[in-house]
């Protein structure tokens, strides 16, 4: 993030600002697991390469374009909720097991009987720093569930403070923190669910196109990537229908150079 004093930038803030024009690439591989790669640092986020969610509920409807195989050696992988399309076991399992691996405090449990010995547990506002780069919790507006145990507020988001600023909303509704979360972090990325709307109920808990629009704006963001859609049917719009009424809204309010719609496997320097 660089900051100004009087008028003039100091050794460090220079650093910081050189550090900030370089790109990060970002490949959507699916649903909301999303590939950053930095000079400094690879993510991976909320990681479901299953053929089915649960191995029995909602079959993949687009084809696997990434394969774990495929991916480069990864520094962190962030899981913003217990869900089972978000934290996948089968898929999680096939990691090595020394990744640092972040989450929030309900699920630590969970991820170590999965076998992961470098356990990151947030609750929101909270931070850890991985190599260069700085990893916080933040709010988010969505709901807990993953039987047999209900946990409670297993849900949030993370800011990912490295050469750019990259915001992982995960699973949540519009009534989240956006515009806190926005005047505490200079947000380069917005990664922001668009699908899962319908029937309206739904809307409480999950981003609409229209929804990621607004949220972006509260974010101030610089620039977006639509997730959480094309990937697994878990809602009743169909499952080509995010994107188009993203693409439309773009295109309707003139945001074709901040917002970047990418096919399951696509990928985009930012």
């Amino acid at each position: 993030m660089v900051c100004i004093n009087n008028g003039s930038f100091t050794g460090s803030e220079e650093v910081k600002r050189s550090e900030s024009d370089q790109p990060v690439s970002v490949t959507y591989i699916g649903h909301a697991t999303v590939l950053v790669e930095s000079r400094y640092f690879r993510f991976i986020t909320d990681p479901i390469f299953s053929k089915r969610v649960a191995h029995f509920f909602s079959r993949r409807k687009a084809p696997l374009e990434v394969s774990i195989e495929d991916l480069p050696p990864i520094d962190s992988i962030l899981i913003s909720h217990g869900h089972y399309d978000h934290l996948d076991a089968p898929t999680l399992k096939k990691f090595a097991k020394d990744t640092p691996i972040v989450v929030s405090k309900s699920l630590r449990k969970i991820i170590a009987r999965l076998g992961f010995s470098d356990i990151r547990s947030l609750s929101w506002w909270e931070g850890t720093k991985i190599g260069k780069t700085e990893i916080i919790a933040v709010p988010a507006f969505h709901f807990s569930g993953r039987p047999p145990r209900l946990l409670r507020n297993d849900y949030q988001g993370y800011i990912i403070e490295g050469e750019k600023i990259v915001y992982f909303a995960g699973d949540t509704g519009l009534q989240n923190d956006f515009e806190e979360i926005g005047e505490k972090f200079e947000i380069d990325l917005a990664l922001l669910p668009i699908g899962a709307y319908s029937p309206r109920s739904f809307r409480r808990h999950h981003l609409s196109p229209e929804d990621a629009i607004k949220a972006m704006e509260l974010l101030k963001a610089k620039k977006m990537i639509p997730i959480h859609w094309g990937t697994f049917g878990l809602s009743f719009e169909p499952i080509t229908e995010p994107p188009e009424r993203l693409a439309k809204i773009t295109k309707e309010y003139h945001l074709e150079d901040r917002v970047f719609i990418l096919k399951p496997g696509e990928m985009v320097e930012v």
